[in-house]
């Protein structure tokens, strides 16, 4: 199911503009409705309300990558103090397990509480030692049934000059795959098996470690085979916001994608709460990872996205949130109606990411050229265009 990502709902509670003294001369019921309804009609629709209003249809679109039969395991994140449970996944061919292993000198989270804080003496016999926080790293293997031949020697008084074929006993094992436990007894952890790439005979299996912290992050690969499936190999797919990441078939035709929030958005404008983020679509293709974000099959997912977007919009701090719209509205063909409204209703007091850079910044944000202070507008047009979102018109 598409975990959609939704702003949270601000309330804010406005006061009233000053009237002019010469309304209060007037009769004071009816010079104060004049009075209220004038300053209502020269303020302007709230952001909300203007987005609303160009929005609405959206509201009623329905959600994709709703239906999902992939054999998956998704745990971690439990009480701590308790050691994980192994698990197994399997379809056709493919069986992946989940063990655990102990890491020797790793330290307890600090601020995490469990069962070792409390004394031994108040502990019942059989008690002794539950709930030490003891960190488990996840590893991951993946087996194939019926492995590939391998060649054997051939016997002497064999007719066969070059050898002959032959099969070791079980499964072999394509991968392994070893996460960090994060300080955790219990890290969380997703695996799952999906078709991601139609191009060659297995499934994939899509496999994602948490990496810790607030906000951040999944680390995620995906385990495929080659054309003929005679050979495997891991893909990075990189990190991600949020915890451990699924595939999902945004479009219902059998194959799997990643959703995801494009991350150049968060933190640009406004903080990581204040910030609004368009959908992402990777697909893997032939063995390589694409970004399908302009796709015209995933408008649905757009436009379901767009909808989780608008149901909650702030009305401070806005220019996190709009940077967001407009991205998301220019993959439905509508930046330009965004822009306009963007226009309209920018926070012209903000002063949160609006230096550009004369040069591509580095993998750390940093400028190696030149950095100008423009206002919003201008920021956000450079933004959009350095990541790939272009305004129609």
């Amino acid at each position: 199911m598409r975990q959609a990502y939704v702003s949270p709902m601000f309330f804010v509670y406005r006061k009233l503009p000053m009237f002019p003294v010469r309304c209060l001369r007037l009769s004071l019921l009816t010079t104060l409705g004049l009075c209220i309804t004038t300053a209502a009609h020269a303020a302007g629709p709230s952001l909300g309300d203007a987005i609303r209003q160009a929005d609405s249809r959206y509201l009623e679109a329905p959600e994709t990558g709703l239906v999902d039969s992939s054999p998956k395991i998704v745990v971690g994140g439990g009480e701590e103090g308790l050691a994980p449970l192994d698990e197994e996944i399997s379809l056709g061919k493919l069986r992946v397990t989940l063990t655990y292993v102990e890491e020797a000198g790793a330290k307890k989270p600090a601020g995490k509480s469990t069962l070792q804080d409390i004394p031994e003496e108040a502990m019942l016999p059989d008690e002794m030692g539950l709930g030490e926080t003891v960190p488990h790293a996840p590893v991951v293997t993946v087996y194939l049934d019926g492995p590939a031949p391998v060649t054997l020697p051939a016997d002497d008084d064999a007719d066969m000059a070059d050898g002959v074929e032959a099969s070791p006993a079980g499964p072999r094992i394509v991968a392994t795959l070893k996460g960090d436990s994060n300080g955790s007894s219990d890290p969380p952890v997703s695996i799952q098996i999906a078709e991601l790439d139609p191009n060659n005979p297995y499934p994939e299996i899509v496999v994602s470690f948490f990496s810790g912290g607030a906000h951040c992050c999944s680390v995620t690969y995906i385990i495929t085979s080659n054309a003929d499936g005679s050979d495997w190999k891991t893909i990075d797919v990189g990190e991600f916001d949020g915890g451990p990441l699924l595939a999902v078939d945004l479009d219902g035709n059998g194959v799997y994608e990643f959703e995801t929030r494009d991350n150049a958005f968060l933190y640009a404008f406004a903080c990581y709460a204040c910030s609004e983020a368009p959908l992402q679509v990777l697909a893997l293709t032939d063995g390589k990872l694409k970004d399908v974000s302009t796709d015209a099959r995933f408008k649905p997912a757009h436009a379901a996205w767009l909808k989780s977007m608008i149901v909650g919009v702030p009305e401070e701090e806005v220019n996190g949130f709009l940077a967001g719209y407009v991205a998301q509205k220019t993959r439905l063909g509508e930046g330009k109606q965004a822009w306009d409204l963007m226009l309209k209703h920018y926070d012209r007091k903000a002063d949160w990411g609006l230096e550009i850079c004369s040069k591509a910044r580095d993998k750390t944000g940093n400028c190696p050229g030149k950095t100008t202070k423009v206002a919003f507008p201008e920021a956000l047009k450079h933004m959009l265009k350095e990541n790939g979102y272009r305004i129609e018109g």
